[in-house]
């Protein structure tokens, strides 16, 4: 009944709770459902699977496709993200090298340099994957 890829992202869960106005008047228990977002739209009291099936529409409503070009699949999308971060993080630590041997350092300045230039080599990729996200996988609202 529920898709879970669509509703798992943490942002969109259901809250299913018994209207007991609702129940009382029906003589039956009525459901209503809500999201944990807070912008799902009231619905009227009904079954269960009633009420899950108004959360999976509003979840629906909510996602959208990703922003990249349709033409290159998300796969795609996803390696030349990859290989972009290794050439940041790459060149970064390259750097470090360079300015290493070319400044003569030894000892704990050297290895300060070197793991200065890794931690911003990995900072920046993953900020470009931050960056880039909704280009890649579809969004989530």
């Amino acid at each position: 009944m529920l898709d879970r890829f669509a509703i798992d992202d943490g942002c969109h869960l259901p809250e299913v709770v018994i209207d007991e106005d609702a129940s009382t008047a029906a003589g039956t228990a009525r459901f209503r459902a809500t999201c944990s977002c807070g912008r799902m739209p009231r619905q009227g009291a009904g079954t269960r699977e009633q009420a899950l099936a108004s959360h999976l529409a509003h979840v629906n409503t909510k996602i959208g496709p990703s922003k990249g070009p349709e033409w290159l699949p998300v796969g795609a999308r996803v390696v030349i993200l990859v290989v972009a971060m290794l050439i940041v993080w790459g060149a970064c630590y390259a750097t470090g090298q360079f300015v290493t041997h070319d400044q003569d350092l030894t000892g704990a300045t050297a290895k300060t340099v070197l793991g200065g230039s890794h931690l911003a080599g990995l900072a920046l990729a993953f900020g470009l994957m931050v960056a880039v996200r909704r280009y890649i996988a579809p969004t989530r609202a």
